[in-house]
């Protein structure tokens, strides 16, 4: 399906996929030409979730993200993951800590634990990421 929201969606059949260089080329069934496709360009994709491909370990999609509770190793509750923002070097997290929005980069170096069945993320912050 494919549209502005799930409830605005239309259903179309895929036909093929493959990677391209920062995202997935699709082709649909029924779209033949440029001026056709132009008009899906920026639509979301939904996928019913027994569809969905799983991901190696370690991955994780973005609606499982968003929501999350962070934590420090000991505890200290940091907020809740509000946004995700894919950038070329890795996404950002974004977090609202008392009132401010922070962005973390979700790297190993930061991100101990990732446990989105509880919604629960464990970040080990350095000095700068999130000023107090």
């Amino acid at each position: 399906m494919i549209g502005v929201s799930a409830e605005e969606s239309t259903e179309w059949m895929v036909e093929a996929a493959k990677p391209g260089r920062s995202n997935i080329l699709v082709k649909l069934q029924g779209m033949n030409d440029r001026s056709s496709a132009e008009k899906v360009i920026g639509l979301i994709v939904f996928v019913d979730e027994p569809d969905v491909q799983p991901l190696h370990d370690g991955s994780y999609f973005i609606h499982e993200i968003i929501g999350c509770s962070v934590y420090s190793p000991d505890g200290v509750p940091w907020g809740v993951i509000e946004d995700v923002y894919r950038t070329p070097a890795q996404d950002l997290w974004v977090i609202r800590y008392r009132g401010t929005l922070h962005m973390i980069p979700a790297v190993k170096e930061f991100v101990k634990n990732v446990d989105v069945q509880n919604k629960k993320i464990i970040i080990e912050m350095i000095e700068g990421l999130i000023e107090e």
